[in-house]
């Protein structure tokens, strides 16, 4: 203002620059009032702009993060009510933990309602990830996901953990104490499953199709150029079912296994025996409680190279407690496979896993198992089937 007032100084320069502020400040302040009545609108109640995003982020933790596909949700005033149909084995304090970390929620309640009437309400609220305010001014939306889907998230058969030949991502270390010529192995395996298709299915369940595939190698740690001893390759199809508590697979996989040439070379004792076969099996996995998980099932080797026995068993037990550490990031587990197949005199095989489970419950299934191994009986590795193995090991599991 100083300049304009100075001798020299245009009449219509000053006016330009006055004009020029004065819109400035009032864009400005015409910022400031509309990120004011976007933040805090006065027309409209900021505890239900609030439950909106609340209820919709939760929608979508609990359909893609849990895989729960029959649920209910209300929230109101920051309390998030979730209603899961009766015997749902989902792990509630991991839900409960993954909800109150949303911002906005202050109180969680889950509760059980019988599916027929879990249903009724599904049919009268909006689908997935759809709010709807009430009357009462809370926000309600229900999770009714049984139409078909391809690629859909999640597995409806959980992984076998003590399977050692389940496909997964994993790198073990174990110490043999018989047989095999090898005193230390490296474990390395890759694999996964992947559902393809999935639908609703009689008695208020779903199955899916997918494919399954593996490679499981052993190492020999004892030599220097750390000797390949075997590795066997799995792909099948694999089509599974889940209703509440109650989940189940019948799978058609081919196996064939390979042995190392510089083990062949390092023992000139063992004969390579061209192990291949197709098998057909079945299991079922039952969720008695949220940590506690039983199955159990059989197969039979259709073509087979050589003519080795046709029947194959196997059951287990897993724990996974219901107490977790570090603000829910770690869970103690323990897990057992047994195994008797006719192509080992039906020996019984004992697969022993436990230790520890890093999860994070806004991640949904994903998770990092550190484990320690015991396993004793017929060797899982290729041709040697009919040797007797021991060993103590620890490893890293990676699961999807």
């Amino acid at each position: 203002m100083a300049m304009c007032d100075a001798p020299g100084i245009e009449h219509e320069r000053c006016s330009y620059h006055r004009l020029s502020g004065r819109r400035a400040w009032g864009a400005i302040t015409a910022g400031l009032l509309w990120i004011w009545f976007v933040l805090f609108p006065p027309v409209l109640r900021a505890g239900t702009v609030e439950d909106a995003y609340i209820a919709g982020y939760t929608a979508s933790s609990l359909e893609h993060e849990f895989g729960l596909r029959d649920a209910a949700l209300e929230v109101h005033d920051g309390l998030v009510t979730v209603v899961l149909v009766e015997g749902s084995q989902v792990d509630r304090g991991k839900l409960d933990a993954a909800i109150k970390r949303i911002p906005g929620v202050l109180k969680v309640d889950i509760r059980d309602e019988p599916a027929e009437k879990l249903q009724h309400r599904s049919m009268r609220e909006p689908q997935a990830g759809d709010a709807k305010e009430q009357p009462s001014g809370a926000i309600t939306t229900a999770i009714e996901d049984h139409s078909s889907k391809w690629l859909p998230s999640g597995l409806l058969f959980d992984p076998l953990h003590a399977d050692l030949r389940w496909p997964r991502f994993s790198a073990a270390y174990r110490s043999f104490s018989t047989e095999l010529n090898v005193s230390e192995g490296f474990a390395g395996n890759f694999g996964e499953t992947f559902a393809l298709y999935r639908n609703k299915a009689p008695f208020s369940g779903e199955w899916e199709f997918g494919v399954q595939a593996g490679v499981f190698s052993l190492l020999d740690f004892g030599r220097q150029s750390v000797d390949l001893v075997n590795a066997d390759y799995r792909i099948g199809v694999v089509s599974s079912y889940r209703a509440n508590a109650w989940s189940g697979f019948v799978r058609l996989l081919h196996q064939s296994s390979h042995l190392g040439d510089e083990f062949l070379l390092n023992n000139v004792q063992v004969t390579r025996i061209n192990l291949s076969f197709e098998e057909l099996d079945m299991k079922i996995a039952y969720d008695a409680k949220s940590w506690l998980r039983v199955y159990g099932g059989g197969g039979v080797l259709l073509r087979r190279e050589p003519k080795i026995g046709r029947g194959t068993t196997q059951w287990g037990i897993e724990v996974a407690s219901p107490v977790t550490f570090l603000e829910g990031r770690v869970r103690p587990v323990a897990y057992g496979d047994f195994q008797a197949n006719e192509r080992a005199n039906w020996s019984v095989s004992r697969s022993l896993m436990a230790g520890l489970q890093l999860e994070n419950a806004r991640i949904g299934d994903r998770r990092l198992q550190l484990l320690f191994e015991y396993y004793f009986g017929p060797s899982p590795d290729g041709q040697f089937y009919t040797r007797m193995v021991e060993w103590y090991g620890v490893g890293l599991h990676f699961f999807y």
